[in-house]
């Protein structure tokens, strides 16, 4: 009967044919994403085991409006031999995080370069050990200097021995005061020593006294202005005179040549300057400057 109805009433051809759905296979637990952070976040729980302590006692060396030198103390739990300090610095306002690391494991100071001037900056030090980086510092937050104009080099300087203890240094003003000038800085320095002494002065040129007798110096200049002092100029050399003789000269003779005076002439020159010459020696004599020698 059931094959009398499928001969006699065939299936039509636009009809749906049922076809069983394949099993939809369960949803793959998804990986979590990793998440996206600056170096400057760091956390204590993302560590390491046996990973260095947090350095500690950072604080400031010297700022200027380019650099700025930091300093801490080592760690008090390393967990084995450091193996170098890294130095994180960003400037405020920026998602850039920049790292410095120092050149030898005991150092414990670094200077960081090419800064800009008036700007917040934040500093953090991490201590790496065989195990990697360790705990991050505090931040410190240090604020760069303004960009300071000082005056260009001076120039044509010049230093001329006037005795055997003063020195005659003279010079032209910079070609770049970069505002008005307060004054000079002038430097000497005794070769044979290396003592330095300074003075401040107002002019161009300076006599300075009280140096030693046949002594090199080197002499250099900076001009002065607001902001201090400028570029210093190339040292320049100047030796100091030797002393004045301690004594008259002795045995001093006399040998007048007259060929051409007559002789009257002539006894009346060599008599002058015979008196001259004893006269002169005499006075010395009498100052202290030893004795008069012959004639």
């Amino acid at each position: 009967m059931h094959f009398l109805l499928h001969f006699l009433f065939p299936p039509s051809p636009h009809s749906e044919t049922t076809s069983p759905t394949p099993p939809i296979p369960a949803p793959s637990p998804q990986t979590p994403p990793t998440p996206v952070t600056d170096s400057s976040s760091s956390s204590s729980a993302a560590l390491s085991p046996g990973v260095s302590s947090a350095p500690r006692d950072l604080k400031v060396l010297r700022v200027s409006s380019r650099f700025v030198s930091v300093s801490w103390s080592a760690p008090l739990r390393p967990n084995g031999a450091l193996h170098t300090y890294g130095v994180f610095y960003s400037q405020d306002g920026t998602n850039r995080e920049r790292s410095v690391n120092v050149s030898e494991p005991e150092s414990l100071e670094l200077t960081v370069s090419n800064l800009k001037p008036e700007e917040n900056y934040s500093f953090r030090i991490i201590a790496y050990n065989e195990n990697g980086p360790g705990e991050s510092s505090e931040v410190l937050r240090v604020n760069t200097k303004p960009d300071l104009e000082v005056p260009s080099r001076v120039r044509s300087l010049s230093a001329l021995a006037l005795s055997p203890t003063a020195v005659l240094v003279s010079w032209e003003p910079p070609l770049h005061p970069n505002g008005p000038l307060s004054g000079f800085r002038l430097h000497w320095t005794e070769a044979s020593t290396g003592n330095e002494q300074t003075l401040d002065v107002s002019a161009t040129s300076w006599k300075v006294d009280g140096l030693r007798k046949f002594s090199q110096y080197s002499v250099r200049v900076q001009a002065l202005n607001r902001f201090g002092p400028g570029t210093s100029s190339d040292p320049v050399s100047v030796t100091t005179f030797s002393d004045v003789p301690s004594a008259a000269p002795l045995n001093v003779t006399l040998e007048v040549v007259l060929s051409r005076v007559s002789n009257p002439l002539r006894t009346h020159l060599r008599t002058h300057l015979r008196t001259h010459l004893r006269t002169h020696l005499r006075e010395g004599e009498s100052r202290g400057e030893g004795p008069v020698g012959g004639e």
